[in-house]
């Protein structure tokens, strides 16, 4: 592994990779996964791989960051950490973030504990009328359930009702808000804003 890593940084700048989980297009097995970078480097010492302006690509998901330090290259089971301008994309959803770590396990995402002040997440879903935003110190997505948990002055509005507390749930299938179990002081706040009356209609003797 460690000489395959030697010679896949001795490579060009311009960096391109595909991994797929099997070769048969069998029921369940995972989609191809595309790695493309800027620049990449191999941490002899830590013995990690260092990118540079990364992009993931895997199905409906993608992973973007300035830089990216992984513990293994094969996503069988791998963890990373991405720092600057992190974006994370599944489906309809964006998340955003200053860091995130991420594990791979069996070529598919697994877990992402993201990091920001705040970090924040918005699902423009055509399905919806409203689209649903939010924020928190942290968020975690797990990827085998699709369920984001907003921890640290977590804020999650769909149009202009707004939910805070300090650990709130989103469930990306079902377009879910709940509250979770709450390990500290704060409370749940709801706030409803009744939709504005309707304009009057005009006078129908006016011109």
């Amino acid at each position: 592994m460690v000489n395959s890593i030697r010679k896949f940084s001795a490579s060009a700048a311009a960096v391109a990779l595909v991994w797929s989980a099997a070769m048969n297009a069998q029921e369940g097995e995972q989609l191809p996964i595309l790695l493309d970078a800027e620049s990449s480097s191999f941490d002899q010492k830590n013995e990690t791989v260092v990118f540079r302006r990364l992009s993931i690509t895997q199905g409906d998901i993608g992973i973007s960051a300035n830089e990216a330090v992984a513990t293994a290259l094969d996503f069988e089971r791998s963890e990373w950490r991405f720092t600057g301008d992190v974006r994370i994309t599944i489906e309809s959803a964006t998340i955003s973030a200053d860091s995130a770590e991420l594990v791979f396990e069996d070529h598919g995402l697994v877990v992402a504990e993201l990091r920001g002040e705040p970090a924040m997440f918005e699902d423009l879903s055509a399905t919806r009328e409203q689209p649903i935003s939010g924020s928190a110190n942290i968020l975690s997505y797990d990827n085998r359930t699709r369920v984001l948990r907003m921890n640290e002055s977590a804020r999650i509005a769909e149009g202009s009702n707004e939910m805070t507390g300090c650990n709130l749930v989103y469930d990306l299938d079902q377009a879910k808000i709940t509250s979770g179990s709450s390990g500290c002081d704060e409370q749940v706040v709801i706030t409803i804003v009744p939709p504005s009356a309707d304009t009057e209609p005009e006078d129908a003797t006016s011109p």
